[in-house]
């Protein structure tokens, strides 16, 4: 790789760990508020009000943020089996394939997901009971697929480092 190449990896890393992050920050907070809905429902008889509503949000958040590190870790399911099965040469075509795949169809969701973010916000869309807007959601919705999308397209033309864990710097 040439040192543009090299940025744009390194760039696009920082970018995914980052997002990966605060996937994992929203998880542990859901973990909390769960645990406490659950013992405030079943020792005190005192439910945390919204947590329905909050955790179907949470968990948008944590896919569509943790999923452009998944990609760019290439940690996405794969059917090895298959894979296994073919010439070497063939598995690659059949992988560079498949990213311009997700890459496209990650991207269009990310289009839409802006587009009808304008809908929502305008009928001031929100969830039942707590009356929490849906629109910023659309936005981390759209961020994700497009950050996605860029990392399948990125994965065609660029070789990205598979042997690390960048969350942990832990080898291989």
């Amino acid at each position: 790789m040439n040192q543009d190449q090299n940025k744009i990896v390194h760039t696009t890393r920082r970018i995914v760990t980052i997002a990966a992050y605060c996937a994992g920050i929203v998880l542990v907070a859901l973990m909390l508020l769960t645990t406490a809905d659950v013992v405030g429902r079943y020792f005190f008889n005192s439910p945390i009000t919204g947590v329905f509503d909050v955790t179907h949000f949470a968990v948008l958040v944590m896919v569509f943020l943790g999923l452009a590190y998944c990609g760019f870790e290439n940690g996405h399911v794969a059917i090895d089996v298959l894979y296994d099965k073919f010439n070497p040469k063939i598995a690659a075509i059949l992988n560079q394939f498949v990213n311009l795949a997700g890459g496209v169809f990650f991207g269009i969701i990310g289009w839409q997901a802006m587009v009808q973010s304008v809908d929502v916000k305008e009928f001031k869309e929100a969830s039942q009971l707590e009356a929490i807007p849906f629109y910023p959601f659309y936005y981390i919705l759209a961020f994700g697929a497009a950050l996605f999308a860029f990392v399948m397209v990125l994965r065609i033309f660029f070789p990205i480092e598979e042997t690390s864990n960048h969350l942990t710097g832990d080898k291989e």
